[in-house]
């Protein structure tokens, strides 16, 4: 049987469901780096639907990086 916090839930929402781990790799950081950023309310939206467990939507991943990447180029 598969560890419980790896799994995905399944929810039929027609949106992709990534654990943190998954997240990081997607968004090219690390789990601490989106832990940090959830502390300090500046990361991508996020569910927690236990204590212990975080899960993000592809959907509020992409809009982050979209959002992020509009940000830097103003700076720019």
């Amino acid at each position: 049987m598969a560890n419980i916090d790896e799994q995905v839930p399944y929810i039929t929402d027609g949106d992709q469901w990534f654990t943190c781990r998954m997240a990081a790799a997607y968004v090219h950081s690390t789990v601490g780096s989106l832990s940090t950023m959830r502390s300090n309310h500046t990361g991508p939206k996020y569910y927690k639907p236990s204590k212990r467990r975080v899960l993000y939507r592809k959907s509020d991943l992409d809009a982050w990086l979209e959002g992020t990447a509009s940000t830097r180029e103003a700076k720019a």
